[in-house]
C-alpha cells in the first residue's frame, strides 16, 4: 500500500515537473533538430522534431522543422503536410507560406504553388518578397509548360500545344517566352495573324527580345512583303552585333529585294562571326554568283566543299560559274557530282523536294534534258506550288528550245513569288525569243541533239567542245552557245572552225 502511494505520488512530481519544463524540453528538442539539419543530416533533425512535437503538438516551429526536415529529404508531399500545419497555427508565417510554395514548385505542382502565393500576398498585400516568389513560381510554371508544350509540338499535337500555353498565360499573363512560343506555333500552322499579334505581345513585356524581330522577319518573307522583312531582320540585327543568324537574316533580306551589295556586306559578317555554319557560307557564295564576282563565288563554294561537300545545290551552283566562264569540262564534272550526290540522296528521302530539284537541274547541265524533264514534271505533280521547281523547268525548257513551256513555267514560278524582278526579266527575254529562218535559207543550218528536237540557225563559230549560233530576239538577233556533247548532227555548216 505505501509501495503504491509513493508511486502515485512520484507520478504526480514527474508530471507538474513536466508541465512547468515543458517549453524547455521541446525548445531541447526544437534545437536539437536544428543542429542535425544545418549538418545536413534531415533524417535525424525529423526524429528531433517530432519529438519536440510529442512534448507539443501546437508548435508551428516544430511542425516547420519538420517540413524543412523532409524537404531536404526530397519527400515534397510531406513536407507541403506540414507546411500546412504551420500555417493552421500560424497564418501570418510568411516563411510559411514562401517554403510551401517553393516546395511546390520543387515537386512540379506549379498551379498549387501558384495558388499558395494569392493567398499569401491577400494576407500581405504589396510585400516585395512575396511578389517576387510569385515572379519565380510563374517563371518555374512557364517553363515546366513550354517544356510540356514543346513535347506536344514535336509529336504532332499543335493544337494540344497551343491550348497548354494559352491557358498558362491566362495564369501568368506577363511572359514574353510564352508568348513568342504561341508566336512561333502559329507561324508553324500558317496563322500568321495570330502568330504576329504574340509576337507584338512579347515585344511589349520585352522591347529587345530579338528572337521575336527574326521570327517577324520571317513571316513576312513568308508573306512576300520584303520590306517589312528587311524593317524587322534590321531591329533583330541592331540588338546583338555578335549574332551570326542575325546578320544571316539581314543579308537574306536584303537579297530578297535584290541590293546585293549591302546583303553581301552583311552576310560577310555573318560568315566571319560563324565561319563553319554551312548555311552562311552558301549564302555568301550565292551572292558572289548573283553578283557576277564568280572569282571569290568560286572561293566561297570550295570553303563549303571543304566543310560538306554534299551541300545541296553547291556543285549545281559551281557548274553554273563554270558553265559562265567557258570552262565546260569543270562544269560536267560539276553537274556530275550534284547528280551523283542527289543519287544518294535519294535512296533514302525518295520523296525529297530539293533534292529531286536539285537532280534535275544537274541532269539538264548534263545535257540529259529528257530525262531532266521527266524528274521535275513528277516533282511539279506532288509539290504543285514549290516555286523552284518552276524555275528549273523553265531553264530545261529553254534547253530544248521550247520557248512557249518556259514562259509558262516562269510565269507559274511568277505566281508563287512577289515579282522579282529576275523573273520578269527572264519572262521578257522568253517571250521575245524566235527562231525565224533568216537569210533566205542559205546561211542557216538544221542543229540536231540527242534528245531528238532540232534548231535552225546561223552558225557564227565552231569550238572542239561546242558551236555559237546565231538566233533571233525579237527583231535583233543574239548568240547561244549549244555544247557538241548534246548535238547529234549539224546541216548545212555556214561557220569557221576556231580551235
Amino acid at each position: 500500500m505505501r509501495r503504491a502511494l509513493e508511486l502515485l505520488v512520484l507520478a504526480a512530481v514527474v508530471a507538474v515537473f513536466l508541465y512547468i519544463a515543458k517549453d524547455k524540453v521541446e525548445a531541447f528538442f526544437y534545437n536539437q533538430g536544428n543542429f542535425y539539419l544545418e549538418r545536413s543530416l534531415p533524417k535525424e533533425a525529423a526524429k528531433s522534431y517530432e519529438k519536440a512535437l510529442m512534448v507539443n503538438p501546437r508548435s508551428w516551429r516544430g511542425h516547420f522543422g519538420l517540413a524543412e526536415a523532409y524537404r531536404d529529404k526530397g519527400d515534397y508531399l510531406k513536407a507541403a503536410a506540414e507546411y500546412k500545419k504551420t500555417l493552421a497555427i500560424n497564418p501570418s508565417s510568411l516563411n510559411g507560406y514562401k517554403s510551401l510554395a517553393e516546395t511546390y514548385s520543387q515537386a512540379g505542382m506549379h498551379e498549387e504553388a501558384l495558388n499558395t502565393v494569392k493567398s499569401a500576398l491577400e494576407g500581405n498585400p504589396g510585400d516585395a518578397e512575396i511578389e517576387k516568389l510569385s515572379r519565380d513560381c510563374c517563371q518555374a510554371f512557364m517553363v515546366s509548360t513550354l517544356n510540356k508544350g514543346t513535347e506536344f509540338f514535336l509529336a504532332g499535337k499543335s493544337a494540344k500545344a497551343l491550348s497548354l500555353v494559352k491557358n498558362a498565360l491566362v495564369i501568368c499573363p506577363d511572359s514574353a517566352v510564352a508568348e513568342y512560343t504561341l508566336g512561333y506555333y502559329y507561324f508553324s500552322s500558317g496563322d500568321y495573324i495570330n502568330s504576329e499579334l504574340s509576337l507584338n505581345k512579347a515585344l511589349s513585356l520585352d522591347p529587345k527580345f530579338s528572337y521575336a524581330y527574326k521570327l517577324l522577319s520571317q513571316i513576312y518573307f513568308r508573306k512576300r512583303d520584303f520590306k517589312k522583312e528587311l524593317f524587322y531582320a534590321r531591329r533583330a540585327a541592331a540588338l546583338d552585333e555578335k549574332d551570326a543568324s542575325a546578320y544571316n537574316d539581314l543579308g537574306l533580306a536584303l537579297m530578297h529585294l535584290e541590293q546585293y551589295s549591302e546583303a553581301i556586306n552583311y552576310m560577310k559578317k555573318a560568315v566571319s562571326l560563324d565561319p563553319d555554319n554551312p548555311d552562311y557560307v552558301f549564302s555568301l557564295g550565292s551572292l558572289y554568283r548573283d553578283n557576277k564576282m564568280f572569282k571569290e563565288a568560286i572561293a566561297e563554294y570550295n570553303k563549303l566543299n571543304a566543310l560538306e561537300n554534299d551541300y545541296p545545290g553547291l556543285h549545281n551552283s559551281l557548274a553554273d560559274i563554270y558553265d559562265n566562264l567557258s570552262d565546260r569540262n569543270t562544269a560536267l564534272a560539276e553537274y556530275q557530282k550534284e547528280a551523283q550526290a542527289c543519287r544518294e540522296k535519294l535512296r533514302l528521302d525518295p520523296g525529297n523536294a530539293e533534292i529531286l530539284n536539285n537532280y534535275a537541274y544537274a541532269l539538264s547541265g548534263l545535257g540529259q534534258t529528257s530525262k531532266a524533264k521527266e524528274v521535275v514534271d513528277g516533282l511539279i505533280r506532288d509539290y504543285p506550288r514549290y516555286r523552284q521547281a518552276y524555275l528549273t523547268l523553265a531553264k530545261i525548257s529553254e534547253k530544248m528550245q521550247d520557248a512557249q513551256s518556259a514562259v509558262r513555267a516562269m510565269e507559274q514560278a511568277r505566281r508563287l513569288s512577289a515579282g522579282e524582278d529576275f523573273i520578269k526579266n527572264e519572262i521578257s527575254r522568253l517571250s521575245s525569243y524566235s527562231l525565224p529562218d533568216k537569210g533566205g535559207g542559205r546561211d542557216v543550218s538544221v542543229v540536231r541533239f540527242k534528245d531528238g528536237r532540232q534548231l535552225r540557225g546561223k552558225i557564227k563559230k565552231e569550238y572542239s567542245d561546242r558551236i555559237v549560233l546565231e538566233v533571233f530576239l525579237g527583231s535583233s538577233s543574239g548568240e547561244a552557245v549549244f555544247y557538241r556533247d548534246s548535238i547529234e548532227s549539224i546541216e548545212g555548216r555556214n561557220s569557221r572552225r576556231e580551235d
